[in-house]
């Protein structure tokens, strides 16, 4: 079974054991499918051939979500219903989140083919069952073309896994898992973004990771961001010593990151959406729809994407929310809405 970019394994480090359950996973999902005219592709870093193997494999073999993204021509009756059945059961064999997305029309890969996480499945994914409509309407985009708002969706969702990471570090909970896994998905994003804002992002993360080394970027960041590159291919919970100082290298890495798109005082933001030709009325009013609100003090605003909006609100968690619950933020419900 090769997927979308030609690759044949699963896992970054072709672990037999890995592959062989991935294989059977994907084969047993796609006859409990059958029949149903869905189009379901795993994406994500297994569907990329880039999927982590756990080093200790003490809580199972794979490391990773496995994410699977659902297509139809037409939305069939109780497919939510059969999903959840099927990711319950292998959630619990696995021992790692299995996710299906929301069952998405021909229009809505039409309508979203710009965004990366489409582009991302464009170049790597394993096809389970039905026909493939993502080869059929999905085009492909080049990396530079990505929009802006793309790099502010990134740093939005790493930037609220590191603050749930954060929240569990200062609870002392315990989930190694978890707070490494965020930190790390973090670093990463923190990089991405700002290849996807100098027009040089990549789609394979070995030549993201070769990007950044020849960048202007910080030493640090580019240590950072080889770590994580490791860590993505080869997981082990043991990773870090001290997990309260790396978050607090990271959060500040984070932030240095919103600044240098953003502007000290956030116009480079504004200036940033606008040259990506994304300001415009129809992001007030879609803002206005999905958080049921309208903000009549600074309207212009949010006729930026919200997911650049809400940057700021981002970086003033870091300094804000260190002794809240983020999962009670504003910030928080806002991040559930838009993401």
């Amino acid at each position: 079974m090769l997927n979308a970019n030609g690759r044949k394994n699963f896992t970054a480090s072709g672990d037999k054991d890995a592959e062989n359950l991935l294989e059977r996973v994907l084969m047993e999902i796609g006859n409990a499918l059958s029949g149903t005219n869905l189009c379901v592709v795993l994406g994500g870093s297994y569907g990329r051939g880039e999927g982590g193997v756990r080093q200790d494999k003490e809580n199972g073999i794979l490391y990773n979500d496995l994410d699977f993204f659902v297509f139809a021509r037409q939305k069939p009756a109780n497919a939510e219903l059969l999903l959840k059945e099927i990711a319950e059961k292998y959630e619990q064999l696995l021992k790692i989140d299995v996710d299906f997305s929301s069952v998405m029309s021909v229009r809505d890969i039409k309508n979203n083919a710009g965004r990366l996480m489409m582009q991302e499945l464009k170049r790597g994914y394993r096809l389970v069952c039905g026909e493939d409509l993502l080869a059929e309407y999905l085009p492909e985009i080049p990396a530079e073309s990505l929009p802006f708002s793309e790099a502010c969706r990134l740093l939005l969702n790493r930037g609220m896994g590191l603050l749930l990471a954060d929240e569990k570090i200062r609870k002392n909970s315990g989930d190694a898992d978890f707070i490494l896994r965020n930190i790390n998905k973090a670093i990463l994003g923190v990089c991405d973004a700002l290849l996807i804002v100098k027009k040089n992002y990549k789609w394979s993360i070995d030549e993201r990771l070769k990007a950044v080394n020849e960048s202007d970027l910080p030493d640090r960041f580019k240590e950072f961001y080889a770590m994580a590159v490791k860590f993505k291919k080869f997981p082990d919970r043991k990773a870090a010593d001290d997990l309260d100082k790396l978050r607090s290298e990271v959060r500040d890495m984070f932030r240095n990151c919103i600044k240098n798109i953003c502007g000290e005082s956030y116009t480079l933001l504004c200036l940033n959406c606008k040259n990506s030709g994304e300001i415009s009325l129809k992001n007030f009013i879609k803002y206005c729809i999905k958080s049921r609100a309208i903000p009549v003090k600074n309207w212009q605003w949010y006729t930026m994407p919200a997911v650049a909006a809400l940057l700021p609100e981002l970086d003033q968690a870091f300094e804000k929310m260190s002794d809240k619950v983020i999962t009670e933020s504003k910030l928080y419900q806002q991040w559930l809405i838009f993401n």
